[in-house]
């Protein structure tokens, strides 16, 4: 069944700065009408305080929400065999954790956020994509017993777009594998988000509702900043302008998006992952009302 949830990453800056502890960030995001919640570790890490597992998994129980997933950062490429080790034990320990909480799916990266952008491209995608699949094997091995399924997110500039991302959804061969398909995040590679929906909702575990604002490379807002898509405006990897937006007062057809989901098979979690610039509680509610509302809609 469809629920329709938030992700705590869009608060998460009250997190960072001490305003809110991770809990109380828990806590107003169900306030606002969250089914569920993913949970996003920015500002607090299950693996260095453990005492979070139980008072998250109590704050849910009182609130009666789920956590419906875990979207963890992570680096498989470019690194020495032994940092490859040590990033491998780092993921499983926060799978660990996950299976304490009860939490059914997980999101794993395999690119850095802030790899260079010249390393981005698909003759170094076509040679690290090996070295992809057996990573995702591997993890797929160990979380199984755990009762967990791991998501792939078209996530960052190289290990994106619908053609690499539907690549290794169907190069890894495990059944506990799947996508987590972030609607704004294509356009990080300057696909079209409206035509990529369409083409990789059969895949999608968890969707992450997302929009952006889209300015042409010619036409320069001001004050871009390099990976900084919370604080400014940033570059695609072709050299166009996004900035994050409250959802539906952006360029993306999200009434296009929520229509192609609606009308799916899919079944899964919908997450709201606000990264504007305003206030992030007033961003993220208008956000999540607006993306309840075009669904009724469409």
């Amino acid at each position: 069944m469809r629920r329709f949830g938030i992700s705590i990453y869009g608060v998460s800056r009250k997190i960072r700065t001490g305003e809110f502890t991770p809990i109380e960030a828990f806590e107003r995001i169900c306030n606002m009408g969250a089914e569920v919640v993913e949970l996003v570790p920015f500002g607090f890490d299950f693996t260095e305080d453990r005492s979070l597992i139980g008072k998250f998994k109590t704050a849910s129980r009182e609130t009666g929400v789920p956590l419906g997933n875990y979207s963890l950062n992570a680096n498989f490429l470019m690194l020495t065999k032994d940092e490859y080790a040590a990033e491998m034990k780092r993921v499983k320990t926060h799978m660990e954790a996950v299976s304490e909480l009860g939490i059914p799916t997980m999101r794993v990266d395999s690119a850095a956020y802030r790899r260079p952008m010249t390393e981005n491209t698909m003759e170094k995608f076509q040679e690290e994509l090996p070295l992809i699949v057996e990573t995702y094997e591997s993890l797929c091995d160990f979380a199984k017993p755990l009762g967990i399924t791991v998501l792939f997110e078209n996530h960052g500039f190289h290990a994106n777009g619908s053609e690499r991302v539907r690549q290794i959804l169907t190069s890894v061969h495990r059944d506990n594998f799947g996508h987590q398909m972030d609607v704004g995040n294509y356009t990080c590679v300057d696909d079209i988000p409206e035509i990529a929906a369409k083409k990789m909702i059969p895949f999608a575990k968890t969707v992450h509702m997302k929009d952006f604002y889209i300015r042409p490379a010619h036409r320069d807002p001001g004050g871009a900043a390099e990976f900084d898509c919370e604080n400014s405006w940033f570059r695609s990897v072709n050299g166009t302008f996004l900035r994050g937006s409250i959802l539906a007062q952006g360029d993306i057809d999200i009434w296009d998006i929520m229509r192609t989901i609606k009308h799916s098979a899919f079944d899964g979690d919908i997450f709201l992952e606000y990264e504007g610039m305003e206030e992030c509680e007033y961003g993220t509610q208008v956000s999540f009302n607006n993306m309840k509302r075009i669904y009724e809609e469409v």
